[in-house]
């Protein structure tokens, strides 16, 4: 005999209903509105402040951009701590529960003008015009552009800056020119190769090399070329010169985990260079020695 209390349809609905969600799966239906607002906000943190770190960007500037847009989207206890290598968030929502995140970062060229494009996006949320919806929309649109960098801008401004730089160090416009081509091929290698090579260490002993390398080759076909002042100027655009300044300011602000790390980083980058530099020398003083 069945003892079974009727049930109301009501109820009923709510068995089948739930019965259909395991509590063991990840993919279940998620509850719509404050809970994923929630996430649109770590997200929003995480991205600003990982894009502010992968392109260059100072540790103490990931911290506070975290810091201004926690409090526009009104978050309680905002906290972050921010290393080269990582990246460590906790606040706390208005319903009082403690969200904490933990991102890795992995070091990408250097370059300012996303840095600036996620200031320019911190501000509105700072200034409350901005949404977390609309701030992750546009953080990943800064972060998509980004990978379809255009390579000729990036082999013009290396050609510019060594250009600039052989005339500072007494070249003249031949050695400007020659300066500008060195740099500009060096650059198309280093970035050949980062495409096919993840460590950062190849790139920067197959610059060395190049640089040192191609103005000697150069020689010989323009005699009486300057090329200590080509070299020179070919080193500047490798040189790890943000990473060293980002290194002195970390220090400077007492925030020593930063400052050795960019400033080891940037130590091993030159020594890499200079290693790529000797070792073209040398390949140059056995071909000269064979008689080749």
């Amino acid at each position: 005999m069945n003892h079974d209390h009727p049930r109301s349809q009501t109820e009923k609905a709510s068995l089948a209903e739930g019965s259909q969600i395991n509590p063991m799966n990840r993919e279940h239906p998620r509850p719509q509105g404050k809970t994923d607002w929630n996430d649109q906000e770590m997200e929003a943190l995480q991205l600003a402040a990982q894009l502010i770190l992968e392109h260059g960007g100072e540790t103490f500037r990931a911290e506070e951009t975290v810091r201004r847009m926690g409090e526009g989207f009104r978050l309680r206890e905002v906290e972050s701590f921010a290393v080269p290598s990582g990246l460590f968030i906790s606040y706390r929502t208005a319903e009082g529960k403690l969200e904490t995140s933990v991102r890795r970062v992995h070091k990408q060229d250097t370059d300012l003008t996303v840095v600036d494009q996620t200031n320019h996006i911190s501000r509105a949320v700072a200034a409350g015009l901005t949404g977390p919806a609309e701030a992750c929309r546009s953080l990943r649109e800064i972060a998509a552009l980004r990978r379809e960098k255009n390579c000729w801008s990036f082999l013009l401004a290396a050609g510019v800056c060594a250009a600039g730089f052989t005339l500072l160090f007494q070249g003249g416009a031949r050695e400007a020119l020659v300066g500008a081509l060195v740099a500009a091929l060096t650059e198309g290698a280093c970035m050949l190769f980062s495409r096919f090579h993840d460590s950062w260490i190849v790139s920067d002993i197959v610059g060395g090399f190049l640089t040192a390398l191609l103005p000697a080759l150069a020689a010989r076909w323009l005699p009486g070329l300057g090329t200590e002042a080509v070299v020179a100027g070919a080193l500047m655009p490798l040189v790890p010169g943000v990473a060293m300044t980002n290194a002195v300011q970390d220090g400077f602000r007492g925030d020593m985990v930063s400052g050795v790390s960019h400033g080891v980083s940037a130590l091993m980058t030159a020594f890499m260079i200079a290693g790529g530099a000797l070792l073209a020398q040398a390949v140059l003083r056995i071909v000269s020695e064979g008689g080749l």
